[in-house]
């Protein structure tokens, strides 16, 4: 085991740059994992670098991992070393060679999934509590627009729920080839689609005040049967909205990351609980629940095309002026 680590550093103008440091100690109920891989969450990963720029100051990127458990915490209960694992954390499981996590933000990996398909978890866990905050019923047809990493996440965990999914994005490209769902033309007229759908899912980050019109007209007036048609926001977008009787009786919901409890440094830790709201479930609940989904849904792994990239050219990806692909980005750490 090693003393010191790297982790991919935003640091103002000077861009992202490996910056290597001492480990620190192992906390009570904190594991210590040998990265395999992480992923990059474009969006998310280019709005931070964006204030970075702006700001100057240094932030450790990424918070997706999949590893190798080297020790735990003399409180940590559930994982020992040796654990294959998936790790998840803002600043916590970052594009490093080791990281260091608490408790309650590992997850053990099931044995029929190789460590490039287990960590989709990680993400997946947003689109597992998205579809718990949409209350997605079986046999409903639904809509995700925006075929990023967690379009696709969020296309499997509803798949998986018994939905029937179209999915738009204007970059044709971002829809993996040999996937089980139909695709919709956003840009072009409603048509016979209007009123098709029980749920849209925006997976984007993008002003939709043009498209909102266009959304509203595909959305079913009367619901699935149980409960009113939902806008479910998963990503970053911005409108210019007039709330009115002609927008008839739908729901829109924004989803906040990827269970009850992230973001509560006290309930990684597992020094406190939480109570979930009917239907929702916590974050590491969620994330073991997106691996039972990933077992489940192996057919879509074999299509969801992924990117393995080393160290160097991750930076070079970082500092360039095309940034990352939409999609799956790993960053390889060591050989597995």
């Amino acid at each position: 085991m090693s003393s010191s680590r790297y982790t991919l550093t935003a640091c103002g103008a000077d861009g992202v740059i490996a910056v290597h440091e001492p480990l620190a100690a192992l906390a009570a109920t904190e594991v210590q994992v040998a990265v395999d891989y992480s992923m990059v969450s474009p969006g998310t990963e280019r709005h931070y670098l964006q204030q970075v720029r702006e700001t100057g100051e240094q932030l450790p990127l990424g918070y997706c991992a999949a590893g190798v458990v080297s020790a735990v915490g003399p409180e940590v209960e559930g994982v020992q070393p040796g654990d294959r694992v998936v790790a998840m954390g803002w600043k916590i499981a970052t594009h490093s060679n080791w990281i260091q996590v608490p408790q309650r933000l590992v997850c053990k990996v099931p044995p029929p999934l190789t460590q490039d398909q287990a960590i989709l978890a990680t993400l997946g866990a947003t689109a597992v509590h998205a579809v718990d905050r949409a209350q997605l019923q079986a046999g409903e047809q639904i809509l995700v627009v925006g075929m990023g990493l967690v379009g696709k996440m969020l296309s499997l965990v509803a798949a998986c729920h018994g939905a029937r999914i179209w999915v738009a994005d204007l970059n044709p490209a971002a829809i993996d080839p040999g996937l089980p769902v139909q695709v919709l033309d956003l840009l072009a007229e409603p048509g016979a689609m209007a009123g098709q759908f029980t749920r849209i899912f925006l997976c984007i980050d993008a002003d939709i005040s043009a498209l909102f019109p266009r959304l509203l007209a595909l959305l079913n007036p009367q619901g699935n049967g149980a409960g009113r048609s939902r806008l479910v926001n998963v990503g970053r977008v911005s409108l210019t909205l007039e709330l009115s009787p002609q927008m008839g009786n739908i729901d829109i919901i924004n989803v906040s990351r990827c269970g009850n409890g992230y973001r509560d440094d006290a309930y990684h830790h597992g020094r406190k609980s939480v109570q979930c709201p009917a239907g929702e479930a916590t974050v590491e609940r969620n994330i073991a629940r997106c691996l039972d989904y990933l077992v489940a849904g192996k057919d879509w792994l074999e299509h969801l095309q992924r990117v393995e990239m080393d160290l160097g050219q991750a930076l070079a990806h970082y500092n360039g002026a095309a940034f990352f692909a939409p999609g799956i980005n790993l960053i390889k750490h060591r050989e597995v």
